[in-house]
């Protein structure tokens, strides 16, 4: 990961799906992924590339010991160029299922 972090050029990982059977009947859209040195971890990006957002609400959220959310969210709606992305969420490995609740329920979807 030190690698890639100082090579950009290097981050493109392969998945080994990119798409989700049946994209065009999801309305809503969680995008869950940890923070690396303050943006989504890259394997995301792929993720990003291979589908269309359009008429999509995003919510994305991360995982992070000590990082926040920071610009992770608006960098991958850039990316995705389409879709109604929502501010999201930052939760630590201790979240209780009571404080995912309150954030799904701010959410009002």
């Amino acid at each position: 990961m030190v690698y890639e972090h100082n090579n950009p050029d290097e981050r493109d990982v392969e998945l080994v799906a990119a798409t989700v059977p049946d994209w065009e009947s999801y309305d809503t859209v969680f995008i869950g992924y940890p923070i690396w040195w303050g943006i989504a971890a890259w394997p995301v990006d792929g993720f990003i590339e291979a589908n269309d957002f359009t008429g999509k609400t995003v919510v994305p959220f991360c995982t992070s010991a000590s990082s926040g959310l920071g610009q992770s969210g608006e960098l991958l709606a850039e990316a995705a160029g389409t879709g109604n992305w929502l501010e999201g969420g930052r939760f630590s490995s201790g979240a209780s299922e009571a404080t995912i609740q309150a954030w799904l329920e701010e959410l009002g979807l």
